[in-house]
């Protein structure tokens, strides 16, 4: 009896000790965190920039979320040379509002792991084509516990060229090896966009980015005519950066994200809400082993919602949230410390994301920035005290505006950007890469834009003895301007409507919307010109019933509303653009 029980503990103590390959990084613990979690929301997001040895450049997007059981992935490909310049090549497998095809239910099945010690010591996430007999499209995997090896796998053969509808062949082979221990968000990795510390509630959530410290493999793309070739990636020239974000349930998703969304709500944002969420979010990999996470966090609403300061007293209305990862490993939060410019915007007409539904609506969206710290002592997630030398970082899209190219339906992927770094840190010239999610819409918010500056990039020093102007510090605007100037309801209706073939006008005096319907793509427009706009603003019909929110159209706007057969046009005030 005695032995059985020695046996039964020692057993007991062997399964509850820590493996041997277990590596604990501030909140979040590897390989345990790496995988699924039993409730919530995970999300694996990142991006590899790649240079060939033939001299091209590509993107290769990945993203894997799981939530209630259920896991879905999507990835692309942007060249930046060649032929497919401009275009998206896309996994059969994905949003189809990002331009992904359409797909039987059930013909890719895509499993996340969960980890369980000894079995599925390893993260894998994996897409399989069940009408293949479940061949394998695209999988990420951690290859061994001995070192922070990845693999990422995208092997299809009818991969789109968006918009064209036109099939490839696509395969992508990549072996990432990871600095360690990655940027921990916060300092620490528990984090969920600063909502729990505004709410006072605990919160399990957290995220953290892995960058390559090196890069190979190879990426093979069937040409227009036929043929494909095979390129292998330039490892000094070549990186890729993985993001895990796990979202608790329920104290972040759905409590936290509601309380932060309701502290907005006021009698006008219901018919005026133009799509958006309210981050700006930034994940750059820097060439001398620095990492920096960017969380530009816009609640526009907050200062007229009619629940605060009930709900929400401590909930900023504009605030930057930034993390540095020194080169020595260690995560520092900088968060307002980091001065942020928006430099530049660009303007999209049509799918605007929101949460969890997807809207119309004009889009203006950050497009270059510039990002700046002074230097200085700062306690480190660890405890310790890191000096942060200053840097100044130019973040310029590797896209031009329009780019790239959507197709008649408006479906594309908008919302993640790639953008290359360019500045000087500690005085030294320094380069990267970034891998973006920029949802935060400042269509009509342009005036109280707290980071506009519309100034220039930072300079890049030839050298690290190159004298060098200290980067700009403090934020360029308000981050809590005072409520929007109370204004008395409209309800005067007026509006331009064609139900048959032709063209109508009127000059707004007050808000409006705009909305439509025809079978098919390209039936209806409206074209909207404006005091201050240099190009009109054209709303072009995507096929169906589409309804764009009030403030569409703004007063002092002269309105052309034009129908083809079949098709309905709209603009103006119903009477609830009040």
């Amino acid at each position: 009896m005695l032995l059985r029980s020695l046996l039964a503990a020692a057993v007991a103590t062997a399964l509850c000790a820590a493996p041997a390959h277990a590596q604990q990084y501030g909140f979040v613990k590897f390989p345990d965190d790496e995988h699924t979690h039993q409730d919530g929301f995970d999300y694996w997001w990142g991006a590899a920039d790649v240079t060939t040895t033939a001299g091209n450049r590509y993107t290769v997007g990945v993203a894997v979320t799981n939530f209630a059981a259920y896991a879905a992935s999507g990835e692309q490909v942007f060249t930046h040379d060649g032929p497919y310049k401009g275009l998206s090549l896309l996994s059969e497998e994905g949003p189809k509002e990002w331009g992904h095809p359409d797909q039987p239910a059930g013909r890719f099945v895509t499993t996340t792991s969960r980890y369980v010690p000894g079995a599925s010591d390893l993260l894998k996430l994996q897409t399989v084509d069940t009408s293949k007999g479940g061949k394998p499209v695209t999988t990420w995997e951690r290859t061994t516990l001995d070192a922070q090896r990845y693999h990422l796998r995208i092997d299809d053969d009818e991969a789109e060229v968006h918009p064209t509808d036109k099939r490839i062949r696509l395969s992508v082979d990549l072996i990432a090896d990871m600095k360690s221990p990655p940027l921990l968000d916060g300092g620490t990795g528990q984090w969920w966009y600063g909502i729990p510390s505004y709410y006072h509630y605990p919160s399990r959530s957290f995220q953290y980015m892995q960058a390559a410290k090196r890069l190979t493999g190879t990426i093979e793309i069937q040409q227009p005519d036929g043929t494909s070739r095979q390129e292998t990636i330039v490892p000094e020239r070549s990186t890729l950066e993985m993001v895990h974000e796990y979202d608790a349930v329920p104290e972040d998703l759905f409590a936290g994200f509601a309380a932060a969304e309701s502290t907005q709500l006021h009698p006008r944002y219901p018919q005026y809400y133009p799509g958006g969420m309210p981050w700006e979010l930034f994940y750059v990999d820097l060439d001398n082993g620095a990492q920096l996470m960017l969380s530009i966090m816009a609640f526009h609403d907050s200062p007229d919602g009619t629940l605060r300061p009930v709900i929400g007293s401590d909930q900023p209305t504009y605030k930057v949230l930034a993390t540095l990862r020194l080169p020595d490993g260690r995560s520092v939060a900088l968060d307002d410390a980091v001065r942020i410019e928006h430099l530049e915007y660009r303007t999209i007409v049509g799918q605007t994301p929101g949460p969890f539904i997807q809207v119309k609506g004009i889009w203006k969206q950050g497009w270059r920035f510039r990002a700046s710290f002074g230097g200085g002592a700062v306690k480190a997630g660890d405890g310790t005290v890191a000096q942060v030398p200053p840097f100044d970082l130019g973040l310029v899209p590797q896209f031009a505006k329009d780019a790239p190219k959507l197709g008649d339906d408006g479906t594309g992927l908008t919302q993640r950007v790639s953008f290359d770094a360019a500045g000087s840190y500690g005085g030294c010239p320094i380069r990267g890469f970034g891998w973006t999610e920029l949802i935060i819409n400042w269509y009509g918010r342009e005036d109280r834009d707290p980071w506009w500056t519309g100034g220039s990039l930072p300079k890049v020093p030839a050298n690290c003895n190159a004298h060098i102007t200290p980067p700009p510090t403090g934020q360029p605007g308000n981050l809590e301007p005072p409520p929007t100037p109370s204004t008395p309801p409209s309800f005067k209706p007026e509006s331009c409507e064609q139900d048959e073939p032709g063209t109508c006008e009127y000059d707004a005096t007050v808000m409006g919307g705009v909305s439509g319907y025809a079978s098919d793509p390209g039936g209806w427009k409206v074209t909207i010109r404006g005091p201050g706009l240099v190009d009109p603003i054209v709303v072009n019909g995507f096929g169906g019933p589409e309804l764009y929110a009030c403030g569409t159209v703004k007063p002092g706007d002269h309105v052309t509303v034009t129908a083809l057969e079949g098709a309905h046009a709209y603009a103006g005030n119903p009477g609830i653009c009040f």
